[in-house]
């Protein structure tokens, strides 16, 4: 049975409009839900797994909606997450398969193609799935400004919501304290100084394409931790540039890329925190951060 999960606040209407096109289009028959309040996407997909038989998510939304709606589908075989960018920044569908088209969603019902994807979890004053990434450091705290700042729906309105993050990055790397960090992996144990992001990634990209982890690959039992260290500020605005294209690795006395399947992380003082671009307050002492392999199953479009 196919359910229909639309935010029809993401990407400042984006998302109700893609929603509405969908449905006059559609000939199969569906569910239709609207997210009402945080969290509530993750409801909506905890009570479609009491359904008997294979049921198809299809979340139209940010990377916030289906952020919530994974955190339902995992640990239900019956659930498969099936997903439309509405957002603005849209990093989930850079890195796993997503339907652009209602013909898209047909194709897939009478064919069905399914993959199983990895989840990372964060264990620490709490628990939290994420299916991007998940870091603390300046791109968190600038990932909770442009939560909070009116200026992100503005850029919305007119096309332009991926600048939110350029322009509040340039305040953000001027005022943010750097950091150092304890981390272990296996048997290994390294002290990095003057940290200015911890990112653990499950896919490449992060804040609207900025490809942070080129190597990372969604369903390999792995995660990669990405470490910028020990560097001014004008680098580190240069280094930021280079990320969109994945060059910023090449800056290795900066730039330290470890893969592994889980890590410990002991931070100097509480840093702020993201999950997949949603804010998860400040860090405790130690976080760990490990794989949970094969935990959702997507619906991929046939043409990926």
């Amino acid at each position: 049975m196919l359910h229909i999960i639309v935010n029809e606040r993401a990407g400042n209407g984006r998302a109700k409009k893609m929603g509405a096109a969908v449905c006059a289009t559609l000939t199969t028959d569906y569910h239709f839900y609207t997210t009402k309040a945080p969290h509530h996407a993750t409801a909506i997909v905890e009570k479609i797994a009491q359904f008997q038989g294979k049921q198809l998510c299809l979340i139209i939304g940010g990377d916030g909606t289906i952020h919530e709606a994974i955190q339902g589908a995992i640990g239900h075989d019956n659930i498969i997450i099936g997903v439309m960018n509405g957002g603005s920044g849209n990093d989930f569908g850079r890195g796993f398969s997503a339907f652009t088209t209602a013909a898209d969603i047909e194709s897939f019902l009478v064919k069905p193609s399914i993959t199983t994807e990895d989840t990372g979890l964060l264990m620490a004053h709490n628990q939290h799935s994420f299916m991007n990434n998940i870091g603390y450091g300046v791109d968190a705290k600038i990932v909770y400004e442009v939560n909070r700042t009116p200026l992100k729906n503005w850029l919305n309105r007119i096309g332009l919501g991926q600048l939110t993050y350029a322009i509040l990055l340039m305040k953000e790397v001027l005022t943010f304290k750097p950091f150092d960090v304890t981390v272990t992996h296996g048997a290994t144990c390294k002290v990095y100084k003057n940290v200015w992001i911890t990112t653990v990634s499950n896919q490449p990209f992060i804040g609207g394409g900025m490809k942070i982890s080129p190597h990372s690959i969604t369903n390999d039992g792995r995660l990669e931790l990405t470490i910028v260290e020990n560097l001014s500020r004008l680098k580190l605005l240069m280094i930021f540039g280079t990320i969109f294209k994945g060059r910023h690795l090449a800056f290795t006395k900066h730039v330290s890329q470890i893969s592994a399947d889980a890590f410990t992380i002991m931070y100097s003082e509480p840093i702020q925190g993201h999950a997949d671009g949603e804010d998860i307050g400040q860090s405790s002492d130690v976080v760990r951060i490990e794989i949970q392999p094969q935990s959702f199953r997507l619906a991929r479009r046939m043409l990926d």
